[in-house]
């Protein structure tokens, strides 16, 4: 069945020439931001302290296992790339009417959603498959010995990495089902994002800020302790935190769920 879906849904966007471009430059972003942070970061490092009394050392980022933990933090920023393609994506649905002509030709409303869900369940894997290989690559070529051991150390962050994605792309799902125009849509996953969740974060305290959904999918990951920090003697978790993990799953059911029960009410 899930099969049948995948292909189904697959005719649509592989004849798409939208959908290539904006796959295919969202994933040359990451590639290209993942393989010059690491030169950018440390040509700023350098010119900061070329007037101070103690040079500034390099540092790296791509060394295993420390590659996981800071790639997957810096790909957490441009989740709202993948997510503006899933919208535009399912409100296009609803434009040209072709979920309304799935129905006609057999697919169950369910069946319908399922498909989307297969979809972005499919671009968040994309995703973290080529961090994750851009990772191997970045590592192998940087750290002074390969030994799989130091490979697999702190991996978890791959997976914790495609569970903030998911969360990410489930919320957008839901606003762009309910809106189903794209320019809305994406009008008010970018003010939730940017304006109102860190307004009302601000507001709250931390230990109720912190189950805010942008707020929990961000803590997932903590900001890495690199070598830069370790030199201002600043700390963070380092590793995955397991309790807002826990509250991304929720929300992933939680949004899906409402698409689900909400799904059969409206018209097509």
């Amino acid at each position: 069945m899930m099969l049948r879906l995948l292909k189904i849904d697959f005719r649509k966007y592989v004849y798409s020439k939208t959908f290539w471009v904006l796959i295919s430059m969202y994933l040359g972003l990451l590639v290209i931001v993942f393989f010059t942070v690491e030169k950018f970061l440390n040509s700023i490092v350098t010119d900061a302290g070329s007037n101070a009394p103690i040079p500034m050392p390099g540092f790296s980022l791509y060394t295993f296992p420390l590659v996981w933990h800071n790639l997957t933090f810096l790909g957490g920023f441009f989740k709202i790339f993948l997510a503006l393609i899933v919208m535009v994506f399912i409100t296009n649905e609803f434009t040209f009417r072709t979920v309304r002509q799935n129905v006609m030709n057999g697919m169950s409303r369910t069946d319908f959603l399922w498909s989307k869900i297969m979809f972005i369940f499919n671009l968040c894997l994309i995703s973290t498959l080529i961090l994750f290989l851009s990772g191997s690559i970045l590592g192998m070529m940087t750290s002074e010995q390969f030994l799989l051991t130091l490979f697999f150390q702190k991996i978890e962050f791959i997976p914790a990495y495609f569970l903030e994605l998911f969360t990410f792309c489930s919320m957008a799902f839901l606003i762009a089902f309910t809106l189903k125009r794209s320019g809305l849509s994406i009008g008010l996953l970018a003010f939730y994002y940017y304006i109102f969740e860190p307004s009302i974060s601000f507001m709250l305290p931390e230990k109720v800020s912190k189950y805010l959904p942008v707020e929990a999918m961000s803590n997932v990951i903590d900001v890495p302790n690199s070598a830069l920090m370790n030199m201002f003697g600043i700390n963070f978790r380092e590793y995955v935190s397991i309790p807002d993990a826990i509250t991304c799953l929720i929300y992933c059911f939680l949004f899906i769920g409402i698409v689900f029960l909400a799904h059969p009410k409206k018209d097509l």
